[in-house]
């Protein structure tokens, strides 16, 4: 596909500007329509929206995550607008925003929603990842446009007066996402409102899409604060200090606050346990992990942060059998249960633990 790709920042005709083959969905809060203007920038910023031509694809992963949720394969020569930020995945690709942007430059598409930098690290069994070439940054209001421009406003003094279910993992993959849906699913057929959020990880609309298919009344994520990922910040807390107040507008019954990856990583999951105000917003919390030891070393972490005021229940893959089931009550003494056969269990620790909320209401 031909396209003119304009550099003068002060060129707003409708003539002149760039058609896109796709949209990542990282940029879904940027209004991006018709005709973008595109221009040559030094300074690479975290969220700034750019212009890429798609070189040589990952075969392994090939697929771009577009404004409406659905995947599509790429193919070499396509122009697609993404976002500069950064990765930190162990079973994934890593990188960063480069020091400075030349057109030309190779970059590269750090995951499938659409987050653009240089690799720094990848998974052996993925390989490199889809090589990218830099063509400009796209101009909103004579500027680079970038994701801060289009972000809810962190709340200085947050409400935290609905209770949250805060779902964690070990890692990434460990049953999150499933437990999340599935506790979605069943509490808005039982006609409970519930809203939802993503507080760290790395951008892509699919869990969020996933909450509000399962009955989330409304949604959030990082995204929504101006952020491509949470790997560059130091805290996580404002962000799920104010995704808790603006999902509490609409006075849920209570609120599911999902963190991407593990507690420990590059996303910064764990400076929320240093939050003392949001946790003690939290009714309850689901650890999720892979294996008993993983269940083992999250609760000896726990253990080290303090005095703890909500139960843990856990699930994941590790309850993928009823045998670590049984390992974790017998010998922990620790409820445990899986998203798909012990919804029951899981359920019955929610309604426990809002029990004290409703009383004090």
């Amino acid at each position: 596909m031909q396209v003119k790709v304009v550099l003068d920042p002060t060129s707003y005709s409708a003539a002149d500007g760039v058609s896109p083959d796709l949209i990542a969905s990282t940029t879904h809060r940027v209004p991006l329509s018709g005709l973008l203007k595109v221009t040559e920038e030094k300074t690479a910023r975290h969220g700034d929206v750019i212009l890429v031509r798609v070189k040589q694809i990952n075969t392994d992963y090939s697929l771009l995550e577009t404004l409406d949720g659905e995947e599509k394969t790429l193919a070499g020569g396509e122009l697609m607008i993404g976002v500069l930020g950064s990765r930190k995945a162990l079973h994934g690709f890593s990188g960063d925003p480069p020091s400075e942007l030349k057109p030309g430059m190779e970059l590269h598409l750090l995951n499938r929603g659409g987050v653009i930098g240089e690799c720094s690290a990848f998974d052996r069994d993925l390989g490199w990842p889809t090589q990218l070439e830099y063509l400009g940054t796209v101009s909103w209001n004579g500027g680079p446009a970038n994701l801060q421009d289009y972000a809810l406003p962190l709340v200085k003094n947050p409400a935290l007066e609905v209770p949250v279910v805060l779902i964690v993992g070990t890692c990434m993959n460990s049953g999150k996402t499933a437990v999340c849906r599935q506790l979605l699913k069943l509490f808005s057929e039982k006609g409970f409102s519930v809203n939802a959020g993503k507080v760290a990880g790395v951008g892509c609309l699919r869990d969020t899409l996933a909450m509000k298919k399962e009955g989330a009344g409304e949604i959030l994520s990082f995204q929504d604060f101006g952020l491509p990922s949470t790997a560059h910040l130091e805290t996580v807390a404002p962000i799920a200090r104010s995704m808790v107040h603006y999902l509490s507008e609409s006075h849920p019954d209570f609120i599911i606050i999902e963190m991407g990856d593990g507690v420990l990583g590059g996303y910064q999951g764990s400076s929320l346990f240093e939050d003392e105000k949001f946790m003690d917003s939290c009714m309850s919390m689901i650890l999720c992990a892979n294996d008993l030891m993983g269940v083992w070393g999250a609760m000896q972490w726990l253990s080290q942060q303090g005095e703890r005021k909500y139960p843990v229940l856990i699930s994941g893959r590790v309850t993928d059998s009823a045998e670590g089931i049984r390992y974790i009550e017998q010998n922990w003494d620790l409820p445990a249960g899986n998203a798909q056969d012990s919804t029951g269990t899981i359920c019955t620790f929610i309604l426990e633990s809002l029990m004290p909320w409703l009383k004090s209401e």
